[in-house]
């Protein structure tokens, strides 16, 4: 991994005629026929072939290099993100490698050719803790309520997101509710991570990335971009060194583990010490969300640590908290205003434990506290106040400056 200050100096994988020769007998037809309808995961290079196709659409450096019909370019790409987005095929060994395949091409060709490339803070390290959304299970804005607590105690962060893309209130949706400018200055966010330890991108806004456009612009259905998301933070991979994503009901957690194993290994992320987890509602688990749960049915987490990944399961216990049922913390009335009303305060008992065992796992990665410990020191900040301080000084400071 280069550790370079001018992120637009970072090569992609495959250099122009390289990208020529890799996608000559690219064809969609026969990825669908051969791996999809048979769930079968894509390869590093097939998938990464997809998503530049994916991207054609939309890119004009692209254009300039294929000829494709742009007609049923988009629809065929849609097709297959959604063909592939399936959870037998992400059952598969193999499907890390389709994962990671596909978000490298968003890195190279994506944000790397954007109007403005990689975010670049003054920071020793940049965290996100970004879920991929798409469960059958609503809860409030865990991973912003989190990430905006994990800020306020010192811990860098630049929160990537989206607004829901189907019947669900994303993180986008929150935090412009709480009066955040979702598409400031590039460097008017460089500067809030730096002062405040906060920044926010919006996956929708196109100075970073396109391919998002397909998704929740012009399709609407949730298709592969649930995972290309969360993990396409436009961050410099280099400060990216520790994260969380929440992972949706597809997909086990070790097999996204395993896909930032092969994005390291490629140079193309940077993550030393990540936490893949999926909560669930109930004990068969049949269902659940993209985050800690305090439910009957736990976590399931799968973590890599300087490369080796290891598996285990969280309880409520583990975080000295009681143990929820889905009524006791499922968003009542508008979810906007109760996931505010859980942030300021207003809200406490299970809702709020919710909030404190996800910025627990948080406080364990930066700071390397106990899950007790973390929720302790969650707690601490959120009731102190210095959480609402934060996040309303941020929102000052992307409204005046932008």
């Amino acid at each position: 991994m280069k550790n370079e200050n001018d992120t637009n100096l970072r090569k992609p994988l495959f250099e122009r005629n390289e990208l020529q020769s890799l996608m000559k007998d690219f064809n969609v037809n026969l990825l669908l026929k051969k791996k999809a309808y048979r769930n079968k995961p894509l390869g590093f290079e097939e998938a990464y072939a997809l998503g530049v196709f994916a991207l054609y659409n939309y890119s004009e450096y692209l254009q300039k290099i294929f000829d494709f019909d742009k007609n049923i370019t988009e629809k065929q790409s849609i097709a297959a993100l959604c063909s592939f987005h399936n959870k037998e095929t992400y059952r598969q060994v193999g499907a890390g490698a389709q994962i990671a395949g596909i978000c490298a091409a968003i890195f190279d060709y994506d944000i790397g050719h954007s109007k403005n490339k990689f975010l670049n803070p003054k920071t020793d390290y940049v965290m996100d803790n970004c879920g991929m959304g798409g469960d059958l299970f609503k809860t409030p804005n865990v991973s912003s309520i989190a990430a905006i607590i994990a800020s306020a105690d010192g811990i860098t962060f630049c929160k990537h997101g989206s607004p829901g893309n189907t019947d669900s209130v994303g993180s986008s949706d929150f935090l412009e509710y709480l009066g955040v400018n979702l598409f400031a200055n590039k460097e008017i966010v460089e500067q809030g991570v730096e002062k405040y330890n906060f920044g926010y991108t919006d996956a929708l806004d196109t100075k970073y990335k396109l391919i998002h456009v397909q998704s929740h612009l012009s399709a609407h259905l949730a298709h592969m971009n649930d995972i290309i998301g969360p993990i396409t933070n436009p961050v410099n991979p280099d400060l990216v060194k520790k994260r969380i994503i929440g992972v949706n009901h597809l997909i086990e957690p070790k097999t996204v583990a395993e896909a930032y194993n092969i994005l390291n290994a490629k140079g193309l992320t940077n993550v030393e010490h990540g936490l893949f987890v999926r909560g669930f509602a109930d004990k068969n688990r049949n269902g659940g969300m993209d985050e800690i749960s305090l439910l009957p049915g736990g976590t399931i987490v799968a973590e890599l640590n300087k490369g080796e990944i290891c598996s285990y399961e969280l309880f409520a216990d583990d975080f000295r908290l009681p143990e929820a049922s889905y009524e006791d913390i499922k968003p009542r009335g508008d979810k906007k205003e109760f996931s505010k009303q859980i942030l300021y305060g207003k809200i406490k008992g299970h809702p709020k434990n919710l909030i404190l065992a996800n910025t627990a796992i948080i406080e364990y990665l930066a700071h390397g506290l106990t899950l007790k410990q973390g929720v302790e020191r969650a707690n601490e900040v959120l009731e102190s106040g210095k959480a609402v301080q934060n996040i309303e000084q941020y929102i000052t400071h992307v409204g005046d400056l932008r």
